[in-house]
């Protein structure tokens, strides 16, 4: 599923919303969120937190950085445990 939403993001054909500093979740500021559930009923319980990085094939890929639930932050602390910036 999360696979499928990159390439719809890559493609242009849905958008998440930017991130930015938090005190909470750290700087996340050149990444990207993005809500999803794949029960596909009632609230998303999910994040996909992705960015837009240059590609020499293509003039821009985007990267998967990390993706967990909404609850607790966890996919924002994740990412920052994944950019390797804790």
């Amino acid at each position: 599923m999360v696979l499928d939403m990159l390439v719809l993001i890559r493609d242009g054909k849905v958008t998440g919303v930017k991130l930015d500093s938090r005190v909470d979740t750290g700087d996340l500021g050149d990444c990207y969120k993005f809500y999803f559930d794949p029960n596909g009923s009632g609230k998303p319980r999910y994040r996909l937190v992705y960015r837009y990085t240059p590609d020499e094939l293509h003039a821009v890929a985007v990267e998967a950085v990390a993706v967990g639930r909404r609850a607790n932050l966890d996919a924002y602390r994740r990412a920052i445990a994944n950019l390797g910036r804790e």
